[in-house]
């Protein structure tokens, strides 16, 4: 899979919208309402990432320190300098049957690699095959909220890269 910062908020809206529909039908739940001004924010901001097989977008992950939720009396542990991964999504009958995998192990690479202590999420908790997926690759839940939509905040310790930056 080859990853790139996505240009084109078209490409990632219709992937994530897809990719919804999919999981509603898959789950009897309802498909969230995805705003296309959000999404080009978003792709403006450089925090949303495209994974292809062969040239096509199959997956997308957003991520970066821009939070997708008010991190405040989230019930989440203490980090100095967390990073947010939001909109991953899967084209349905993707080719990679790893590719949600690989764009949550992309987003933990990016982040680390960025000198992130924390990798943050939040998701639907009735699709409990994304909640299976992130457990299963580190992160911790923490609490769900049952308003509408109903959401699960999740957490994940990342190890600090020591600073290769000379001290004194």
């Amino acid at each position: 899979m080859r990853w790139d910062t996505a240009r084109d908020a078209r490409t990632v809206h219709a992937l994530v919208e897809e990719s919804d529909r999919a999981a509603a039908l898959r789950t009897g739940t309802a498909a969230p309402v995805r705003r296309p001004e959000a999404t080009r924010r978003l792709v403006d901001l450089g925090v949303v990432r495209l994974g292809r097989v062969d040239g096509v977008a199959v997956v997308t992950v957003t991520v970066g320190p821009v939070p997708s939720f008010d991190p405040d009396g989230s019930a989440l542990p203490r980090a100095e300098l967390p990073w947010y991964m939001q909109r991953l999504a899967v084209r349905p009958g993707c080719p990679d049957p790893l590719a949600g995998v690989r764009a949550v192990r992309h987003a933990v690479e990016l982040a680390s690699a960025a000198g992130a202590d924390a990798l943050r999420a939040e998701a639907n908790p009735d699709l409990p095959d994304v909640l299976t997926l992130l457990t299963a690759l580190g992160f911790t839940r923490h609490n769900t909220l049952d308003g509408t939509p109903r959401r699960t905040r999740l957490h994940h310790c990342l190890a600090r890269r020591p600073s290769t930056t000379g001290g004194s």
